[in-house]
Parts: structure tokens; C-alpha cells; sequence
């Protein structure tokens, strides 16, 4: 995988901040890490663009946009109610679907002691056999750790148990720790996923073909079944730079966005992403907005019971150095690289134009802004953190969505 932060590191310096940061995670007391698997995936390969290189493009033509829920699959500290947390958030989906979600995605990572989903395509399979229309999709799997034939059959077979609701969301994964396991070097990240992105697509015609590529080979390959979705299920591309968002347009049927940078982020990159698209003649063009959201009857009813939860996650990242390390595109907001102390760290700092938070008036006029400013196709959003907030009160959010929200968004 070549990547660069500015063009202070070269791609070893990377891979072994990357390692760097998986050991920190392992050491840290306070590990919380929820978006890991989407953070890490979506790797900084250029400079970050300057934020007055972009300006406003209307689309003549806005689409009725999707929503979904991102589930976190982890039971800090040690895992221990596994099975209880997977119910749990096979009831939320459940009811989503009731009260109008259309779209639910888990995301993917390895060896970590609070039993963070290693194993995506498995929980999407249940999660497509205990509804009945949303779409199912991984947010995001680690295609690089795979080999793309294993990806097309498991995918082809989750199609058509979901009669076509499969979307693969994709990354390139990061960290050194997980590559070793596998036996893949962190530096082929980016080579393989593209060779994979490549393969699937030709797997998926249900037609015979041979591959000799850098990383992969074989004759006379035809991947069956057959998926339902036609021409084939979407590829969406986690990507958080430059060079990650072109190569998301280039050969992406969608773009993955990350829930950390802010609304001005999310607008530019949209842009580049969209620029790609056009320029490599890729037709196949949707963004999947990943927020981090709640609704509750005030504001101050939002911060006392999630805030506490999204700023344990938020300083996880800052002990870490993630927002000064140059994977945050700090260009945007320079205070994060100059907070003195956690304290500094609060909702009022935080949450304005980055976390779609408060009453269902106020949740829906930041969705209408997001939807007017991207275009964006699908809206993402994660409620329940690994701490928190509880089931049931995860339960009764996803009702004042079904009720009081998503009907004023559409």
C-alpha cells in the first residue's frame, strides 16, 4: 500500500505509525475504538487539499435519499455478552426496518479482546435472513485480507439468501498487526485491493475467466451462484483522501464516507470524489454518508445520555494522537491540533457541523443540509456506542426516527 501523510513519511514510516497505533489500541485502558475498521481503512495517500480549492456545485437533479444504521459490534472490556449484544442489535434492526431504515451495514476487525466483529459476510447473512427489504452491507471489509474468489462466493450466496440487497463496502484495512496474522504484507494493501475490486467484478458475470495478475492467479475460473442484484452486487470504497477518494471514483460503483471530519470535509470531498467518477467515464456514482446521530426530546437530554459515550470515543482517538497525526485533516479545523487538555474536548466544540444530534426538528434540519450541500444516495448512522447508551433506550431512538424524522426527510 503506498501511502503518505503531507509529504513528511515515506510508506514504512506509515505502516509502522499504523503499528503503532494497533498496539497503542491493545494497550490502552480506556479502549473504546468504534469506527476503527472505517478509520484505518480509508488511509490519507496525499496531502489533504486546501479547502479553498473547491467551490459549490449545484446538482440540477437531488435524489430521494436512503437511511441506514451502522451496527458496533463490541462488548468492552473483554467480550463477555457476545451473544446477548447480537441479539440485541438483531432486535434494532428489526424495528428499524419497521419504522422505515432501509439499509444496515457492520464493519470488520481482528483480535481485539472486546470481540470486534472479525467475521462481516457471517452477521450480514444473519442480519439478511431477520429482514425482509433493507439492504445489507459491510461498512467496511477489509478486502485486502482476502482472497477476492472466497469474496465473490460468500457475497453471491448473503445476494441471493437477501433475494439482492447486498452492497460490499470495502476498504483497505491498516493495521500491521492484522496483515501479519494473515500472512500479507501491509504494503500490498492497495495493489491487491484494486486486483480484487477487478476479479470480483469479472466473478460476478457468472461467466468463466482466467486471472494472472500480481497477486492472483487462475485459469478457467465461474463463481456460482449467480448473484441476484444485476448487473451485480454495488462496491462501495471507504476512502478519506486525495488519492482514496479518485480511486474510489475511478473503479467504485459508491463512495463510504468516515463519521470524524466535518460538514466543510464532506462537502469537498464529495467533489473530488464526484470529479473521478466523471473523469475515468464511471457512471455508477452514489455517496453513503457515515454519521454519528441521536435524537432525543431536548438537547440537553441528548448530552447528558450520549455525549458521555461519543467523547469517550472522540478521546480515545485524541490519546492516541489520531487528530494530530495528519490522518485528520486538520487543515479544516485547526483548534483539534492545538487542545492543551481533554477537558477542552466538549459537545459544543465538537458536535457542530461533525455530530447530527438534538431534537427530531433540529436532527432533520441538519439532514436537509447534508442532502442539500452532497446530493448524497444513503445516509448512515451510528447511534449506540460500545458503552452506550443502553438497548432500550437505543430502541426508543430509533422509534423518534421512524416518527419524527425520517418522514420530514423524504
Amino acid at each position: 500500500m503506498t501511502h503518505k501523510i503531507g509529504n513528511a513519511f515515506a510508506d514504512q514510516e506509515m505502516v509502522g505509525q499504523a503499528s503503532s497505533l494497533s498496539t497503542a489500541r491493545a494497550r490502552s485502558p480506556c479502549h473504546q475504538g468504534p469506527h476503527l475498521p472505517i478509520l484505518l481503512s480509508k488511509i490519507h495517500e496525499t496531502p489533504h487539499p486546501s479547502p479553498l480549492l473547491f467551490e459549490e456545485k449545484r446538482s440540477v437533479h437531488r435524489t430521494i435519499m436512503k437511511f441506514g444504521l451502522l451496527f458496533q459490534l463490541q462488548d468492552p472490556p473483554n467480550g463477555d455478552n457476545l451473544p446477548r449484544l447480537y441479539d440485541e442489535v438483531f432486535e434494532q434492526a428489526e424495528l428499524a426496518e419497521r419504522v422505515g431504515f432501509e439499509a444496515f451495514f457492520v464493519p470488520e476487525h481482528h483480535q481485539l479482546p472486546d470481540g470486534y466483529l472479525p467475521a462481516p459476510l457471517t452477521f450480514a447473512a444473519a442480519l439478511a435472513a431477520r429482514t425482509q427489504k433493507a439492504e445489507i452491507g459491510t461498512g467496511i471489509l477489509q478486502l485486502p485480507l482476502y482472497h477476492p474468489l472466497q469474496v465473490a462466493e460468500e457475497v453471491a450466496v448473503i445476494d441471493n439468501l437477501s433475494k439482492g440487497r447486498f452492497i460490499l463496502g470495502a476498504g483497505l484495512g491498516l493495521v500491521q498487526k492484522e496483515f501479519a496474522a494473515f500472512g500479507i504484507p501491509l504494503t500490498a494493501a492497495a495493489s491487491r485491493f484494486s486486483e480484487a475490486v477487478e476479479i470480483l467484478k469479472q466473478a460476478w458475470t457468472g461467466k468463466p475467466f482466467s486471472h494472472s495478475g500480481p497477486h492472483f492467479q487462475f485459469t478457467d475460473v465461474t463463481i456460482t451462484p449467480r448473484p441476484v442484484r444485476q448487473p451485480r452486487p454495488p462496491i462501495w470504497i471507504g476512502a478519506m483522501s486525495e488519492i482514496t477518494l479518485k480511486r474510489a471514483g475511478r473503479i467504485g460503483d459508491g463512495w463510504i464516507s468516515d463519521p470524524l471530519h466535518n460538514f466543510a470535509v464532506m462537502k469537498a470531498w464529495s467533489q473530488i470524489y464526484r470529479a473521478a467518477a466523471a473523469k475515468a467515464g464511471n457512471p455508477r456514482v452514489e455517496i453513503a454518508l457515515l454519521r454519528d446521530a441521536w435524537v432525543g426530546e431536548s438537547r440537553a437530554e441528548v448530552e447528558r445520555m450520549w455525549w458521555p459515550h461519543m467523547q469517550a470515543y472522540h478521546l480515545f482517538y485524541l490519546r492516541l494522537g489520531f487528530f494530530s497525526s495528519g490522518r485528520f485533516n486538520a487543515q479544516w479545523e485547526p483548534w483539534v491540533k492545538e487542545v492543551q487538555s481533554e477537558a477542552e474536548w466538549t459537545f459544543a466544540r465538537v458536535a457542530p457541523n461533525r455530530l447530527i444530534c438534538g431534537t427530531a426538528a433540529e436532527v432533520v434540519a441538519e439532514i436537509k443540509r447534508y442532502q442539500q450541500a452532497l446530493d448524497c444516495q444513503y445516509m448512515i448512522l451510528m447511534l449506540r456506542h460500545p458503552t452506550g447508551p443502553s438497548h432500550q433506550e437505543t430502541l426508543h431512538c430509533i422509534e423518534l426516527f421512524g416518527k419524527e424524522v425520517l418522514p420530514q426527510c423524504r
